[in-house]
């Protein structure tokens, strides 16, 4: 990067002596002799300007162990993970919430044309760049977010739950797959989930997927994808799930923290269909032991992602069922949809506990 720099102002240079009407160099002359005497004049007030960025940094960062950023890639982030670098690197928001710190310096949204300071909450699909004396840090304020970088820099971790490895972790057991989007591995973890969504996923934890996809019955709603259809007709047929209105189940539409829980207390046999009232399902969940009182107020609190559609149902796979001694994993195991193989390789994958 030096030497480009020192290049570049080099040519500057001798476009200068150009315009006054002076002689031609060398391009020898220019690659030898003149510039090793830039790169002398040049070299030492780049590194004391590189090392007063780092100071600044160090400074203004907390005080976490980072890990150095590739020059260029796609990161899968959890809520309070911290990407940090100098002039010149480039950050693009590809999914989730992530805020700008900027002490003492700008960064530059190239989208927009425009500077953007500390405090900036970064806009989707953006291209933001470091301004030139700036040291910036974006911060993720998500549960999940991903971003694009180019340029180097370090990744401050946080010591929140990876909810993207709890994601592989279920992926591992064939409990969660992605959307094929291409970003964060395809699991969207930053987007919210949809009705049809949170019941396939009700399904495959019961074990009964493979029952559903070969089930050729029928159903009463009229807005079903294709892709959906068998799902649908299999869980109306058990009584796990009504639909929004006559004729309509509303797959597409948001799914809510409630909502979700009631599906997973329903597999862990401690909730039935018309029996009990889902707008309590956290509550619920809360007595039974199915939820810390952390991941209560997380559900309670913050918006529900796929994020944390994920933390849950692998989390549910450790309690027991109807109050008993199994365990839901080891009674998917004894069916036959898991193998303890699987369950073992999944659990390695997680390093990150409960909230409490």
């Amino acid at each position: 990067m030096k030497k480009i720099i020192a290049l570049a102002l080099g040519l500057l240079l001798c476009m200068a002596a150009l315009a006054a009407g002076e002689a031609l160099v060398s391009r020898s002359y220019l690659e030898g002799a003149f510039s090793q005497a830039l790169d002398a004049a040049i070299n030492p007030r780049l590194d004391a300007s590189d090392e007063t960025l780092r100071a600044r940094l160090g400074a203004s960062m907390p005080e976490r162990e980072p890990d150095a950023a590739p020059a260029s890639g796609m990161w899968e982030l959890k809520e309070g993970d911290i990407l940090s670098g100098y002039t010149g690197m480039s950050v693009t928001l590809l999914g989730g919430e992530v805020q700008l710190k900027a002490p003492g310096g700008a960064v530059v949204d190239v989208t927009e044309g425009t500077e953007v300071y500390g405090g900036h909450s970064l806009c989707p699909d953006h291209r933001y760049i470091v301004a030139e004396n700036t040291a910036a840090a974006f911060t993720v304020t998500s549960a999940a977010a991903v971003l694009y970088s180019e340029g180097g820099g370090t990744l401050t971790a946080s010591d929140g739950p990876d909810y993207y490895a709890l994601a592989r972790a279920l992926r591992t057991l064939g409990l969660f797959q992605g959307s094929g989007s291409g970003i964060g591995e395809g699991f969207d973890l930053h987007l919210a989930p949809t009705r049809g969504e949170g019941l396939v996923m009700f399904l495959r934890i019961l074990g009964e997927e493979d029952a559903a996809l070969a089930y050729t019955g029928t159903h009463p709603f009229t807005d079903v994808p294709g892709w959906l259809d068998q799902y649908v007709a299999w869980a109306w047929a058990q009584g796990y799930a009504n639909g929004v209105a006559p004729g309509l189940f509303g797959g597409g539409q948001t799914l809510s923290a409630v909502e979700y829980e009631e599906f997973l207390l329903r597999a862990l046999g401690y909730s039935r269909a018309g029996v009990d009232d889902y707008a309590t399902s956290l509550e619920r969940a809360l007595n039974c032991g199915a939820l810390t009182s952390g991941e209560y107020v997380m559900l309670r609190e913050e918006p529900f992602l796929r994020a944390q559609v994920a933390y849950i149902s692998y989390h549910a796979l450790d309690l027991p069922v109807g109050g008993g001694s199994e365990t839901l994993a080891q009674r998917l195991t004894a069916a036959g949809a898991l193998t303890a193989e699987q369950l073992a390789q999944a659990k390695s994958q997680i390093a990150s506990g409960r909230i409490f």
